[in-house]
């Protein structure tokens, strides 16, 4: 399912240990992220399943045959442990080898009124093993993961995502996750588990691996102080009085996909923005909205019991062109703010009479299908300029998937442009001229300023889909491509970046947010993956699957990656993050949006 993250930023690497949220949204995804060789090491671009598992068959036979059977006896696990079953039948050994979770010791790490956090570790690593028989196991697990007698609003899941052959064993690694309830409150558990499991004999066909040994040196659990979330959905209450909610927005986009003229260019992979910002000028935040060719964008005006009113029709916004991102900020430095659109067909500039009506000042043809529209003043003159990002080369064909080349260093994608504000909402295409062309052909999906350097000027990250990151350092209007230089370059899918102080020491720290794959893990670390392939290529491949990276800013314009895995780097397969101090506690806390559709599943989206 879809998911969200907080993590109370005091908690991360060089600070303690990090205090993470998971509240559930909707639908079906691949939630989880790769983990390092002992949990509490930061993770390097070197980790791989193979050289954390360390057997003798990670091949691509070793996956194929028996990735499959694994994940099913997992899931009898999973499920005995929930239904309070005495045993797993032909899932678990007759004994099993685990960690002596009686010798965990419990500290806490976090402590708030919404929230508390506890790590629960045995005192050595790997932990005091035990043999225990299956009951024994079962009961144990539940008594760990609080999962109590009779209730039915819990749930364990495992993920695997590393998988090795051991001579007459295989070796896996799966994350485990599971919420259950103590004293009437919910808790949530996180750990990363190193399993072995004995194989079926030769003769013996169908069989299936059997449970030998569970290894978990670490349990994160967070407890909910209230039964529910600390965040409330409002969008019905707040827009439920608008025609557009009722008639638009409670539909998703497979039923759009079906009534909608294919000739309007939709794009139904949900790359649509939105936009806060007063237009009328009255104190409160309004929001713009955009949405998929032949449905109009919409402008939501707040009034003063906090309810939006649909008024995108009168103040003239309410284009029916695909569109995947919009601002709202004052370009012509009058004190209100205008709208800039990132449509399918042009880049739409308006300008905001003050009141909320908007004019048709500009639209760049030349700049069509544009994502993730920023404003800064990067030359320091005192207005706002644009750059607006190009996922792909071919903007004709927005409804289609373009095929990137070469997979991990893709180099056939849409040009970015940066536009600089000549004043009357003019702009000039300054890309060339600042220093914004350097392999500019990446497949960008979004961009984040902010002085990290602390020189006084904005420089800019942009996050990279299929290939490797870039960070520009400003130098006087002019952009020098700092990525490799600053350790910065993060090889992945790049979704998002977001600037934060996560530790209070002065530089901006950086999050980027990208992707995790379990199958990726288990393909990429295969010996016989590509064999032919150089081992820095394999390293990038292994980066690509890895997921989410925090990056801790030294100070002097390098940085280091210092990903916990089991916290920061537990987010998933991420779209977007946001530092924000959610708590008014004077640490930057940390927002994710995460998820995927996976396939194939009778029940799945």
């Amino acid at each position: 399912m879809f998911k969200a993250f907080f993590v109370d930023t005091r908690m991360l690497p060089g600070i303690g240990f990090v205090a993470c949220l998971v509240t559930g949204m909707a639908g079906c995804s691949k939630e989880e992220e790769s983990v390092s060789g002992g949990a509490a090491s930061p993770l390097s671009i070197e980790a791989a399943p193979a050289e954390l598992l360390d057997g003798d068959g990670q091949t691509k036979e070793t996956a194929r045959v028996w990735s499959d059977p694994v994940k099913a006896q997992l899931t009898v696990i999973s499920e005995a442990i929930m239904a309070g079953e005495a045993n797993a039948p032909g899932a678990v050994a007759a004994r099993v080898q685990m960690t002596d979770v009686d010798t965990f010791k419990v500290s806490k790490v976090y402590d708030e009124s919404a929230i508390r956090v506890d790590e629960i570790a045995t005192p050595d690593d790997p932990g005091t093993a035990i043999e225990v028989n299956p009951s024994e196991f079962l009961q144990k697990m539940r008594e760990l993961l609080c999962l109590a007698s009779g209730e039915t609003d819990h749930d364990v899941h495992f993920k695997l995502y590393g998988i090795d052959r051991d001579g007459a064993s295989l070796k896996t690694r799966q994350r485990l996750m599971a919420h259950g309830k103590r004293g009437g409150k919910q808790v949530r558990s996180y750990a990363v588990v190193d399993a072995k499991w004995g194989m079926p004999a030769d003769d013996d066909e169908g069989g299936a691996p059997l449970l030998a040994s569970f290894s978990m040196p670490k349990v994160v659990q967070s407890e909910l102080a209230e039964p529910g979330a600390m965040f409330d959905d409002i969008a019905a209450s707040v827009l439920g009085g608008n025609a557009a909610w009722s008639e638009q927005l409670q539909y998703g986009m497979n039923t759009w996909s079906e009534h909608i003229e294919r000739s309007l260019n939709p794009d139904f992979r949900g790359y649509h923005g939105v936009a806060v910002g007063d237009v009328n000028g009255d104190g409160l935040e309004d929001l713009y909205l955009c949405q998929p060719g032949g449905l109009p964008n919409l402008l939501f005006r707040q009034k003063q019991d906090g309810t939006l009113e649909d008024v995108s029709a009168a103040s003239q916004v309410d284009w029916l062109d695909n569109s995947t991102g919009a601002l709202l900020v004052d370009l012509d430095n009058d004190g209100d703010a205008d709208l800039a659109v990132a449509t399918s067909s042009a880049f739409i500039i308006m300008e905001n009479d003050g009141n909320g009506t908007f004019t048709l000042r500009e639209s760049l043809t030349g700049v069509a299908s544009g994502y993730s529209p920023t404003a800064v003043d990067y030359d320091l003159d005192g207005d706002l300029d644009l750059l607006v990002l190009r996922y792909a080369g071919d903007g004709g064909k927005t409804g289609d998937f373009p095929t990137p080349h070469p997979f991990h260093n893709a180099r056939n994608g849409g040009a970015n442009v940066l536009l600089q504000n000549q004043g009357s909402f003019g702009f000039a295409d300054v890309t060339s001229k600042s220093g914004l062309d350097v392999e500019n052909f990446r497949y960008s999906f979004a961009a984040a300023w902010e002085d990290f350097d602390n020189d006084n000027d904005m420089d800019l990250y942009i996050a990279n889909d299929f290939g490797p990151n870039q960070l520009f350092r400003n130098d006087g209007a002019r952009f020098v491509d700092a990525s490799t230089a600053s350790g910065t370059q993060d090889w992945g899918f790049g979704m998002s970046a977001t600037w934060g102080d996560y530790d209070r020491d002065g530089a901006m720290d950086l999050y980027v947010s990208s992707m995790f794959s379990s199958a990726g893990n288990q393909i990429v670390a295969q010996s016989d993956f590509n064999p032919s392939m150089p081992e820095e290529t394999r390293k990038k491949y292994l980066k690509m699957v890895r997921g989410n990276t925090l990056m801790r800013n030294a100070g002097d314009g390098s940085f280091a990656d210092v990903t916990n895995p089991m916290d920061e780097g537990f987010a998933g397969w991420a779209w977007g993050a946001q530092f924000a101090d959610l708590n008014n506690d004077g640490w930057e806390d940390l927002y994710v949006a995460n998820g995927y559709i996976s396939q194939p599943d009778k029940d799945d989206l």
